[in-house]
């Protein structure tokens, strides 16, 4: 099947059907909904591929599709449907404690009972919310606190639909795919896109998860399953995956509040990657878990600030073939640029990208520093790889604005990523600090 040319077309049937409201729009996430889905899920619990509203009224119609562990098929569940919108109130200020307007988002949820058969792509019809600006959708259990059996599914409203955030930028993203991978997939490969956030939740995930996966699959180097279930990471789970991508993970990478839980998961992640496969992030993924210094280590930093904008860029490593797309060169970038602490050091990491320093503005406040340095070794990666145990990291702090997902060079660059930390791209790794 042609991927790419299946999600365009659906998305140029989205763009028309938006034209003529009269024309329900085509699902996106569900129309050709794997045969095969790349994963097994989790014990006890269902892998929810995609949910797209088909029909406009109430009841608002929704096509779903999932896999279902054979344990929790035919057994009575819910659907739990959380909608949100924004209302504006009068909120005091802290600091003038004046009475101000603010725009406040308002929540509600409701449950609707569903029956999951093992896999299925399936029509379910759920009373619409009159005030929803997005809506968030999940199994449950039938307990008096419900708890998720699923990952969970954001759609946003399209005029009288609910579709997945991403769908109008998609065309943008398969118009800059490379059309060739940087490496020769050794073997088949999955990569489990990991999307959870307990911390800030930058709106660029949904076209960012969406772009590792397209990327998958015009290149054959890899298949992808996005997520943001944290028992995804249960050991014999992750372990059907060769790789693992972290798209702008803030807050807890796991969020457990039973610590036994946490302390298994991220066990099951620092051996899974040791042991020889792949780990890679963008942007926020070194916003997160603070408290873990393992994982500092192990992705290579953490976020110290995001103080520059538009920048230089340079390329530290023009021989690497993970750099291929910049073709030797330096380059101007626009992007919220984050700048790094420890366990961030060059004597552990090969840096591929960083930020030029000497052409930014000069500080009149603080001689010898540039305008909003935050580091005393003015030293401002951008890009990095390193190995693991037996394993290979990539990171790269690229990707809170939307167009880092539709830039052709970059989007050759995180395939080149991708395709180091799944072993089909070999590259130098040793420390820059050591060269």
């Amino acid at each position: 099947m042609n991927w790419s040319k299946f999600i365009l077309c659906s998305l140029l049937g989205l763009l028309s059907a938006t034209a003529r409201a009269e024309s329900p729009a085509p699902a996106l996430s569900t129309e050709n909904a794997p045969a095969s889905f790349p994963a097994v899920p989790p014990k006890g619990r269902i892998i929810l591929w995609g949910a797209d509203a088909t029909k406009a009224g109430t009841p608002l119609t929704y096509q779903i599709s999932y896999l279902a562990d054979a344990a929790i098929a035919g057994q009575a569940l819910q659907m739990a449907v959380k909608s949100t919108w924004q209302v504006e109130k009068e909120v005091k200020n802290n600091k003038t404690g004046a009475l101000e307007k603010k725009k406040i988002d308002e929540r509600a949820i409701k449950y609707f009972p569903i029956t999951p058969q093992q896999q299925a792509v399936e029509t379910i019809a759920l009373p619409a919310f009159d005030q929803g600006t997005a809506i968030e959708l999940c199994f449950v259990d039938k307990s008096e606190k419900p708890q998720p059996l699923s990952n969970v599914i954001e759609l946003k409203k399209k005029d009288a639909l609910y579709l997945m955030p991403e769908a109008e930028e998609l065309a943008k993203t398969i118009a800059a795919l490379p059309e060739k991978p940087a490496g020769a997939p050794a073997k088949p490969h999955k990569v489990l896109v990991y999307t959870a956030t307990s911390g800030y939740k930058h709106d660029s995930i949904p076209l960012a998860a969406h772009a590792i996966l397209l990327l998958g699959q015009r290149s054959g180097a890899w298949e992808t399953l996005i997520s943001n279930d944290r028992h995804m990471f249960e050991p014999e789970t992750l372990a059907q995956f060769d790789a693992v991508m972290m798209v702008s993970t803030t807050g807890s990478l796991f969020g457990d509040p039973d610590k036994t839980v946490n302390e298994r998961l991220r066990k099951s992640l620092l051996d899974f990657v040791a042991s020889g496969k792949g780990l890679a992030g963008c942007h926020a993924a070194t916003d997160c878990s603070y408290d873990w210094k393992e994982y500092g280590a192990m992705m290579g930093g953490f976020f110290a600030g995001h103080p520059f904008g538009k920048v230089s860029v340079r390329n530290e490593d023009p021989r690497s073939p993970v750099n291929a797309a910049f073709k030797g060169e330096n380059f101007d970038f626009q992007d919220e640029m984050y700048t790094f602490r420890e366990p961030y050091s060059r004597e552990k990491l090969h840096i591929l990208l960083s930020i030029d320093i000497a052409k930014l503005p000069d500080d009149p406040a603080k001689p010898g520093f540039k305008l909003k340095e935050n580091r005393p070794d003015h030293d401002y990666a951008i890009s990095w790889i390193h190995e693991y145990g037996k394993g290979r990291v990539f990171y790269c702090s690229f990707g809170h604005q939307h167009h880092v997902w539709y830039t052709p060079s970059l989007l050759q660059y995180f395939q080149a990523g991708m395709q180091y930390v799944l072993g089909d791209l070999q590259a130098d790794a040793s420390p820059s600090a050591k060269k």
